[in-house]
């Protein structure tokens, strides 16, 4: 990632901890190439005269990196995410799945980040994942979430995860640490 559009123009990331290689399996490098090979295979001359019939200038060469194009070969605007959002909402409501009527795109990014703190995983993690410049922005938009992490299997103490004192209120096992819950379950009979 190494820009953002906004209204289709290339603008500058909002911060250094934006920029980022992000890692694909295999399946989706297949579908990118796939995708590639549609959407990049040089147009024909009769296609690049089709195009001007419409008034549709020549493909823009500051376009040609881009991952996603529509099929007047210009940036995908967050308009059109949304509606194919909305669509596929429709289509998993018609097979019974509920999901909420003001479910918009970028819940997904925050469901994701949920689930991440939720589960116990570090705010470090979370916050370089997540590509947020500072870990005071992660937990001030998560933090609530802290009271609902499994403490019984998470991967640190309060105090190991987030460097400050735990808040009144945690449970006892959210308050010691992973080495000291593991002496403990080591030493039980079994």
């Amino acid at each position: 990632v190494e820009e953002q559009r906004q209204r289709g123009k290339a603008v500058p990331l909002k911060t250094e901890a934006s920029q980022a290689v992000l890692d694909v399996g295999s399946f989706l490098l297949d579908k990118y190439k796939a995708h590639m090979a549609r959407w990049r295979a040089p147009l024909s001359t009769a296609a690049l005269r089709k195009r001007e019939k419409r008034g549709l200038p020549p493909v823009p060469e500051e376009y040609g990196d881009l991952v996603t194009v529509t099929r007047y070969w210009t940036p995908v605007r967050e308009n059109a995410l949304c509606r194919a959002f909305n669509l596929a909402k429709e289509r998993a409501r018609v097979r019974g799945v509920e999901i909420p009527k003001k479910a918009t795109f970028r819940d997904l990014r925050h469901f994701a980040d949920a689930v991440l703190v939720a589960s116990g995983l570090e705010p470090r993690k979370v916050q370089a994942r997540m590509r947020h410049a500072r870990l005071a922005e992660t937990l001030d938009t998560y933090g609530y979430l802290v009271w609902e992490v499994d403490w019984e299997n998470a991967p640190a103490s309060f105090e190991e995860l987030y460097g400050i004192a735990a808040p009144a209120g945690l449970p006892e096992v959210a308050l010691t640490p992973r080495a000291e819950r593991e002496r403990r379950s080591s030493q039980r009979p079994r």
